[in-house]
């Protein structure tokens, strides 16, 4: 029993350590190939021009779901984005935050209810009172990105 107790001990730490010691890539999910992008503050400024339309957009990411990576949300001078991956098909991990970043994908603006705002935040790691505090639905920009490419 000890011997069981030791390796699931043992498997445990390795995950773990492999987890937060991931080493980070220049792209996730397709290669972003453009050339150029718009930032993030254009995007938001004339939505209307940009909206459901495939672009390519450069923003600082703010925030990362600490859970799985399965979200982020990027920075603007006045509004942020979030960003889902397209079909789940891949996830960022937590050491982008900070860092610039290319988006290619879609953009739209979506009410989120109470219900997914509290998630998110839940993913975002915020505090019990923080989640509770939320009691009305609200608008939100996204894309669902296709790709990110990590500026150096």
């Amino acid at each position: 029993m000890l011997k069981l107790i030791l390796m699931f001990c043992l498997i445990l730490t390795t995950k773990t350590f492999a987890k937060n010691n991931v080493k980070e890539k220049s792209f996730y999910g397709k290669e972003v190939k453009a050339s150029s992008a718009v930032v993030l503050d254009e995007v938001i400024k004339n939505f209307s021009h940009y909206e459901d339309k495939k672009i390519v957009m450069e923003a600082q990411v703010e925030k990362v779901c600490v859970h799985k990576g399965c979200w982020m949300t990027l920075q603007g001078s006045d509004e942020t984005l979030r960003v889902m991956f397209d079909d789940y098909s891949y996830f960022v991990p937590l050491s982008l935050q900070g860092k610039k970043v290319w988006v290619e994908g879609k953009v739209s603006r979506k009410e989120l209810s109470v219900k997914e705002k509290r998630h998110y935040l839940e993913d975002a790691g915020a505090s019990k009172s923080e989640i509770s505090a939320i009691k009305k639905p609200s608008f939100e920009y996204s894309i669902v990105a296709l790709g990110v490419k990590v500026l150096k």
